[in-house]
C-alpha cells in the first residue's frame, strides 16, 4: 500500500468540540489565526473532513427523484486539482452543489469516500455534478484503501485530517496517521482552553 503523508491538524476544545459558541471567542479568533497559518506551511494537497463536519458548511444531501443511479464505483472527475477536499461519507449524506469548494480562500475539487452500501442514487447525485468518488470497502470502510486509491488516482502526496473526531479516531485506530499537530492554549484569559490535535 502507499498513501500520502497524513497529519491530524485540529482546532477544537478540550471535550472534542470543533465547533460551538467558544468559536466566536476573541481568544480562539486568534487561534483560528495561528490553526489556519500552520495548515497553510503544511502545504497539504489534500485536507479530510468526516460528512458531519463537511455538512456543517455545505449541508445536508435530499434526494431527488429527477436523479438516475449509478452503479460504478469510482469516478476521477478530475486528477490534476491543485487541491483538493475529501469528504468521508459512506452513507452518502453531503449536499455538495458544485465540484469544487473554497474552504480559508483555497478552491479544491471534491473527493467523496463511500462504500460499497452507499446508495446508488448517490452515486449518481455526484456524477450529475462531476464529483469525484472512490469506494474504500464494502459494509464498513477501508481507510487504508481510501488512502491508497487517493495517492494513486488522484496523485495526494501530503494530506491532512481535519476532524471530526470520529473521522480522527478512524484513521489513528487504522495506523493511517503520521504526525498530530500539537499546541494547547490553557491560559487564564482561555476559558475553554482550546487546543490544537
Amino acid at each position: 500500500m502507499q498513501k500520502p503523508w497524513m497529519c491530524c491538524h485540529m482546532l477544537s476544545a478540550l471535550d472534542g468540540g470543533i465547533s460551538g459558541s467558544f468559536m466566536e471567542l476573541e481568544t480562539t479568533e486568534a487561534l483560528a489565526r495561528s490553526y489556519a497559518s500552520i495548515r497553510s506551511a503544511y502545504q497539504a494537497d489534500a485536507w479530510i473532513y468526516g460528512s458531519a463536519t463537511t455538512k456543517e458548511f455545505v449541508g445536508p444531501y435530499v434526494q431527488s427523484e429527477a436523479e438516475s443511479a449509478c452503479d460504478a464505483l469510482d469516478l476521477v472527475a478530475k486528477k490534476d486539482a491543485a487541491h483538493y477536499i475529501v469528504s468521508i461519507d459512506p452513507l452518502g449524506e453531503v449536499g455538495w452543489r458544485s465540484p469544487t469548494f473554497v474552504r480559508g480562500g483555497v478552491e479544491a475539487h471534491i473527493i467523496e469516500v463511500l462504500s460499497e452500501e452507499t446508495p446508488a442514487a448517490y452515486r449518481g447525485y455526484l456524477r450529475t455534478y462531476g464529483i469525484s468518488y472512490i469506494t474504500a470497502g464494502a459494509h464498513t470502510l477501508d481507510l487504508a484503501v481510501a488512502a491508497d486509491q487517493l495517492f494513486h488516482l488522484f496523485s495526494i502526496r501530503r494530506a491532512l485530517i481535519c476532524g471530526g473526531g470520529k473521522t480522527n479516531w478512524s484513521f489513528l485506530q487504522q495506523g493511517l496517521v503520521d504526525e498530530l499537530s500539537g499546541r494547547t492554549c490553557t491560559g487564564p484569559q482561555c476559558a475553554h482552553r482550546c487546543l490544537f490535535l
